[in-house]
């Protein structure tokens, strides 16, 4: 979807203007993504620095984030594809499109924007057997993700008689492909045909085999010839790559179709609009030309907001942390744009199921861009913060960062492609739901021909608006928000046994599936296929019918057990509760703070030193320093609900301890 960016901010009336637009649902001036590298020194000196700043947002708050992993880079062997789908208005559903048999070219199909939900035009089914699809993947092996990175102004608006956008053309292409190669000549051809009705792209497209890169923008609104020029890479085996709402292919060769494609006027298309010179004059050997540098060029959004997701994924995988940090941390922090990141990078070592969801639940943990410290994090570290990213106080322009995980995610997974099963065996989607580093997964085969009613849904693509004001408890996405935003509260508390509690789960599951794999191969090279098919399906629709209902359950758990701000936990043999309840307080630092920046507001008067509470706001019942301090200290807490008048207050020293106790447990 679109970059995950928004500003909270009124700004002056710019009818004129050859750069701004005005867009009127919100009310403000806004301009695309990479806008700004276009405009001239004159134009820059001219506007305020707010619109400076919002020339790297558009107005629409969505994002992804895609890691890709080819076989040689996995410990078996296996392609991989993590993706979120991140918007706050994006439903949490598992898409289905059965196969289908069309014999007949009079057939339509309804093409619904996926991010507008508006209805763009129809074009002819498929003449022939479509391939079943669950979620991004198909039975054949094939899995499609995606991050939209806008682009250039120009080419962001499409033809009034396009017909595909990003979100239909992964769909429509996942039911009429069996590899990545295919997939990706299915999408040239679609939007050649039918027209191309989205901004930039960039799509991840994974088979059992290869797994490609393709970067993507229209021709523009006023071009004769529809459709999109792109720019493929195939990633190196034994490499990982990663991309996050900013185009990141730059130059390419032009004699390696083994590992790259490109559209035939990719560079002409830029010179004929004055975006590109060349250098040698002969477009088949300029080897300079760059295509985000010229469709997408990086801007301090685009670093920071994007490129700093990339950053976190290679930080955590390559042998030289350090190194890679002194390269490109000032890059992702918006401060030097010449220091690109490498396209590739190749881990130090082989990656597990396990290293991608770390790597898809990252808040910039051990990178510059940690905000988990700060004082905006609260006293329990929270990695989140609310929108919009920029924000203005006193004249001057700050921002939020952006993390893989972030909590407006709609759906996530991650795929798996094993080469050594079946078609119908091998693409398996670790599916979830909201948050990528709170919410479980689940194993879903792709072959399935039914999902899990608990994650099962139409999506807007289909023309159907996300039930976002219809709470629904017997949705997974509401209930693992529930989850999610109630950690959000005590993060540093909760967090830890959430986390526990996702990987003592996906342990469960990758032990169950594979008994399920043995079986189903079983049945399929016995040439029972089609009860191969149906296990995997009854596996999958009840993994996730029961996750559904264990996670639900484990919101009750953890409502029980952090209410109020307590931690409590079951003790045996404790008569009143069963159970021993305890405040963690607040740390030693969170504690200075208050006292720094408070100027002595709470400090308690007439109280001798280790009398009354210790450091960590625990009692202490110390007879021998009990006495009349205590008491004047009660008294001057006329302002509580717990204030002592001091007729209240008893005369004898005995009776003044006691109750001073008694008083002083009800303050705690």
């Amino acid at each position: 979807a679109h970059v995950d960016i928004n500003v909270e901010l009124a700004l002056p009336t710019f009818e004129n203007h050859p750069i701004l637009h005005q867009n009127s649902e919100f009310c403000c001036w806004t301009m695309s993504f990479a806008t700004f590298s276009r405009v001239s020194s004159r134009q820059r000196q001219q506007m305020p620095l707010l619109l400076l700043l919002l020339s790297c947002f558009p107005a629409i708050t969505n994002g992804c984030t895609n890691i890709l992993v080819t076989p040689g880079a996995s410990a078996k062997s296996e392609p991989m594809l993590a993706y979120a789908a991140d918007s706050a208005n994006l439903m949490g559903y598992l898409y289905h499109y059965p196969s289908i048999e069309s014999s007949s070219s009079e057939k339509t199909r309804k093409v619904y924007g996926w991010d507008s939900g508006e209805y763009l035009g129809s074009i002819p089914e498929y003449n022939g057997r479509t391939y079943n699809v669950v979620g991004n993947a198909n039975e054949a092996g094939l899995v499609i993700g995606e991050t939209t990175f806008g682009g250039i102004e120009k080419l962001t608006t499409p033809r009034e008689d396009a017909i595909i956008d990003y979100g239909s053309l992964i769909y429509i292409t996942l039911q009429r492909s069996a590899t990545a190669r295919e997939a990706i000549q299915t999408m040239i051809d679609l939007t050649d045909q039918y027209g191309y009705a989205s901004e930039g792209e960039s799509f991840s497209i994974v088979d059992s085999n290869e797994v490609w890169w393709m970067e993507v923008i229209g021709r523009g609104r006023d071009n004769p010839r529809q459709g999109f020029v792109y720019v493929a890479a195939r990633v190196p085996d034994g490499y990982v790559a990663s991309h996050a709402n900013q185009a990141r292919i730059t130059t390419f060769p032009r004699d390696d179709p083994e590992n790259y494609l490109y559209s035939d006027d990719v560079v002409s298309l830029a010179k004929s609009l004055g975006l590109y010179e060349s250098v040698s004059g002969d477009e088949e050997f300029d080897l300079q030309f760059s295509f985000s540098d010229v469709y997408d060029p990086v801007t301090f959004g685009g670093a920071r907001f994007c490129e700093g997701r990339v950053f976190s994924v290679y930080h955590s995988i390559v042998s030289d942390p350090k190194d890679f940090h002194d390269k490109y941390a000032d890059y992702v922090r918006g401060k030097d744009f010449t220091s690109r990141m490498p396209l590739f990078v190749k881990p130090s070592k082989l990656l597990t199921l396990d290293d991608i969801t770390n790597a898809m639940s990252s808040h910039y943990e051990q990178t510059p861009l940690d905000w988990s410290n700060d004082v905006g994090a609260g006293m329990y570290h929270v990695p989140y913060r609310p929108r919009p990213l920029v924000w203005k106080y006193e004249e001057e322009y700050y921002c939020n960062e952006r993390p893989i995980g972030t909590q407006q995610t709609g759906w996530n997974f991650i795929a798996v492609v094993r080469p050594t099963m079946p078609p119908p065996l091998q693409a398996v989607l670790w599916f979830g739901v909201d948050d990528t580093s709170t919410s479980p997964r689940y194993p879903v085969y792709a072959s399935s021909t039914e999902v899990s009613s608990a994650y099962g849904g139409v999506g807007t693509q289909d023309g159907n608006p996300s039930p976002l004001l219809d709470f629904d408890i017997s949705k997974a996405f509401w209930v693992q928000n529930m989850v999610s935003n109630f950690a959000y509260a005590r993060w540093e508390q909760i967090y830890p046994v959430i986390n526990e509690k996702r990987r003592s789960i996906q342990e469960d599951f990758v032990t169950r599936m594979a008994h399920m794999d043995d079986h189903a191969l079983k049945l399929y090279e016995s040439g029972n296929i089609d009860a191969a098919v149906n296990s995997v399906t009854d596996f999958s629709v009840v993994a996730g019918d029961e996750l559904h209902t264990v996670w639900w359950k484990f919101y009750g758990q953890l409502f029980a057990k952090f209410r109020d701000g307590y931690e409590i936990n079951e003790k045996s043999g404790e008569a009143s509760c069963g159970c021993d309840v305890k405040s963690a307080g607040m740390s030693k630092d969170w504690k200075k703070r208050i006292v720094g920046e408070t100027a002595g507001k709470y400090k308690v008067t007439g109280m001798a030193h280790g009398n009354g509470v210790d450091d960590d706001g625990h009692p202490i019942h110390n007879d021998d320093n009990a006495g009349p301090n205590m008491s004047t200290m009660l008294r001057q807490g006329q302002s509580s609900a717990f204030a002592v008048q001091e007729s209240d207050v008893p005369k004898s020293d005995e009776s003044l301890k006691a109750s001073n106790k008694l008083k002083l447990k009800a303050l705690q």
